[in-house]
């Protein structure tokens, strides 16, 4: 998984712009992803929803959680 985003003037990550996304069942995650990319989403508001665990949808959402530096599993 691969989120880009916009770099902000503050060095933070802006709106998302695109995903890469490769693996098993990567169809059943698309659906997230292109929401947010066209809702021109910010990390910070994509990181206020739930994401169900265990699932590899979460991996999306762990992603982004890492862009406002909250990740969960960040070595």
């Amino acid at each position: 998984m691969k989120v880009i985003c916009e770099k902000r003037p503050n060095g933070g990550a802006g709106r998302l712009l695109g995903v890469h996304m490769a693996g098993p069942w990567v169809t059943e995650q698309l659906g997230q992803a292109y929401l947010s990319v066209n809702w021109e989403a910010t990390p910070e508001e994509i990181s206020t929803f739930v994401q169900p665990h265990p699932t590899l949808s979460e991996t999306f959402g762990e992603t982004v959680l890492a862009l406002t530096g909250r990740g969960l599993h960040v070595a």
